[in-house]
């Protein structure tokens, strides 16, 4: 469908945009609003007098000086706005309503669930860019790894001297709608997606990557079969030309490949017919008669799940065009992300890693199987109606590997306890306690890896705030040289 198109079948709408301060509804206004779209009703639980700091908190893709005049002319558009005192005043009367991923989440938006259950259309950002797009769409979805390999991709794609374009599910990124007037039929946007993204999403991208599925977000889903059916979707609208690339190395991913119209598989385990495999020290990709081989030396960081992520990787830009000499380059200059098992500082012969992003046991129990060397975990947090079973992929995982003791922050404090009986464990309460603690236990040739496996909402705004101040702490008081 044409931009022209899309924009034709909303006017005349009554439209209603939920979350005007969020990214996601800012860039919706704008990018109505910027096409002539009249009749839209923009609501926020905020007041005006806060809109402009939460404008500011959520648009950090934004430099820091343009933010507060980006939240003066989101505000200056021609359109009704419902503050708090008024918040969904109206809505039931909506043709369209568009809402952030997050919205179900939250007890004030229950009129929304009505509206919804008695047919009112609904839409969202991302559902809006899969209708304007001119150009495929790469997406990435999966419990753990779905952005490094998202970006992995985009820098794939670059280096081979493609245009591509990158969009993550984070609000350091740019928004996906503002590409729309410099995307080309020939181009390539690669798109991290998450499990709320793809809720009720009526699309699905050209190339879908799924990296893996295990337990998560079951507070949102109710079930864990409810959760796969939600990340089946980024396959469930492929056509007979879109490609998906699944992990044979994990039962639910794998069982999807009978519904994909041109499945490819990538396994750390064991060779594959079509797709990405290890042959000894290599990554060997196989599509018929066509293979591209790229050494495993390339990966720089420690760890099965960034070689999971590298065969994921290479695999889908392998299939959007890309060469192997710019897999290479990829792979090789690639240290890690923020949040996402970075090495933040090394100091004294001490490695500190920095994995925030582990917000669940999974995605900590493979960073603790990475390690390599003695190393003190800092781990927990928030995690809804925990008990010490939710955390035996940790237990597992550090009892294979060279941990030299385990020190505990937040809620989950007593569960992560249970769970890790007759592991060096000590309860520690709060961040600051615990990289002072890890500082004193660590030697030359040690680590310090914070990878909680639960939520930050008990201590800290999110998972970046959490990681920040983890960064700091390391590198305060001159303790840790950054690296």
């Amino acid at each position: 469908m044409s931009v022209h198109d899309v924009i034709q079948n909303l006017k005349g709408k009554n439209i209603h945009v939920v979350g005007l301060a969020g990214t996601e509804g800012a860039a919706v206004v704008d990018f109505l609003v910027g096409r002539g779209v009249t009749g839209i009703t923009a609501h926020d639980v905020h007041g005006p007098d806060d809109f402009a700091a939460e404008f500011t908190r959520t648009h950090q893709w934004l430099p820091a000086d343009q933010r507060e005049p980006a939240a003066r002319r989101v505000r200056s558009h021609p359109i009704q706005i419902r503050w708090a005192d008024r918040y969904l005043d109206g809505i039931d009367r909506a043709d369209v309503v568009f809402v952030p991923q997050s919205w179900f989440r939250y007890p004030v938006n229950a009129p929304l669930q009505r509206l919804q259950e008695r047919g009112t259309r609904f839409s969202s950002m991302t559902h809006l860019f899969f209708e304007v797009s001119p150009c495929p769409i790469v997406g990435v979805t999966g419990t753990n790894g779905k952005f490094t390999v998202a970006y992995l991709i985009h820098q794939m794609l670059v280096r081979s001297g493609l245009r591509a374009f990158f969009s993550g599910n984070d609000r350091s990124h740019v928004p996906m709608l503002y590409y729309a007037d410099e995307l080309a039929p020939q181009d390539w946007l690669v798109l991290e997606l998450s499990n709320r993204q793809l809720i009720d999403l009526p699309y699905s991208p050209r190339i879908a990557v799924i990296t893996n599925i295990v337990p998560h977000h079951l507070d949102d889903h109710g079930t864990m079969n409810a959760y796969i059916e939600v990340k089946r979707t980024i396959i469930k609208h492929q056509g007979r030309d879109d490609l998906a690339v699944l992990n044979a190395d994990n039962p639910y991913t794998q069982a999807m490949a009978s519904d994909c119209p041109h499945p490819y598989l990538f396994s750390r385990t064991h060779a594959v017919s079509e797709g990405a495999a290890l042959d000894g020290n290599a990554i060997v990709i196989t599509r018929g008669r066509l293979q591209q081989v790229i050494p495993l030396g390339a990966v720089q960081l420690p760890g099965a799940h960034t070689v999971e992520n590298a065969l994921a990787a290479c695999l889908a830009a392998a299939l959007a065009g890309a060469s192997a000499g710019a897999m290479v380059e990829a792979l090789s200059a690639f240290r890690g992300l923020p949040y996402r098992f970075r090495l933040v500082a090394d100091a004294g012969g001490v490695r500190y890693y920095e994995d925030s992003l582990a917000t669940n046991p999974t995605a900590a129990a493979a960073a603790i199987a990475s390690m390599d060397r003695p190393f003190v975990l800092i781990a927990g947090g928030a995690r809804p109606n925990a008990t010490a079973a939710d955390f035996a992929s940790m237990r597992t995982a550090l009892q294979a590997s060279p941990v030299k003791g385990v020190l505990l922050i937040g809620a989950t404090a007593p569960q992560l306890q249970e769970a890790l009986a007759g592991l060096p464990v000590s309860a520690v309460g709060t961040l600051e306690r615990a990289v002072a603690e890890a500082k004193r236990m660590a030697r030359s040739g040690d680590a310090v890896l914070l990878s909680p496996g639960c939520e930050s909402f008990d201590q800290f705004r999110d998972y970046r705030e959490r990681g920040d101040r983890y960064a700091q702490l390391v590198v305060r008081d001159g303790s840790a040289g950054t690296s």
